[in-house]
């Protein structure tokens, strides 16, 4: 094989190398920025149905108030029958409650107690997490986001690996193949 085949192919293997390498890095960045973007997006997804709800309850609280008429006090207000409905509801949705748990439990038995356990377990886990993240000040959306973020950059650096690890290969095939001809 002439020096000039040599030359062609030391140029190709190079050419290759620059290109993995910046396509490893435009992988990366695209990644990088489609996790972020998610991120922001769920976060403003919330803050926004967040709002709505509260502005609806709001809403029906003040029509409730001002349907209220204040001249004949004999007729129960808005708000008391409301008031009167909820209570209602809440002491009907506790007795179906009561009558599926024990429904559950005559059915399931201890199956059904050893995952009411590990539910009321989750639920203080749960409630001790939030509490610690809440007087920490840190939002676990924000840590999961830079966990995340963090794993793509490992994921990134883990692939430029392997490609460097092809590449000498790919050269070690070829400067095998140029020195057999």
């Amino acid at each position: 094989m002439s020096d000039s085949l040599k030359d062609r192919l030391k140029t190709d293997l190079q050419a290759i190398k620059t290109e993995g390498g910046n396509r490893t890095s435009r992988i990366r960045e695209i990644i990088q920025t489609a996790a972020t973007q998610s991120m922001t997006e769920l976060k403003e997804g919330m803050g926004e149905i967040r709002a709505t709800a509260n502005q609806s309850i709001s809403t029906v609280a003040q029509t409730l108030n001002d349907a209220e008429t204040p001249e004949s006090s004999e007729a129960p207000s808005f708000s008391t029958i409301f008031k009167g409905l909820g209570k209602r509801l809440v002491n009907q949705l506790r007795s179906q409650l009561v009558n599926l748990d024990a429904k559950l439990a005559t059915q399931y038995g201890n199956r059904y107690e050893t995952v009411k356990q590990r539910i009321g377990l989750f639920q203080l886990w749960y409630d001790k997490t939030k509490a610690n993240a809440e007087a920490s000040g840190i939002d676990p959306v924000q840590q999961k986001q830079a966990e995340i973020e963090l794993k793509i950059a490992n994921q990134g650096a883990f692939v430029a690996r392997k490609e460097q690890q092809i590449r000498q290969q790919v050269k070690e095939y070829l400067n095998t193949v140029i020195s057999k001809s």
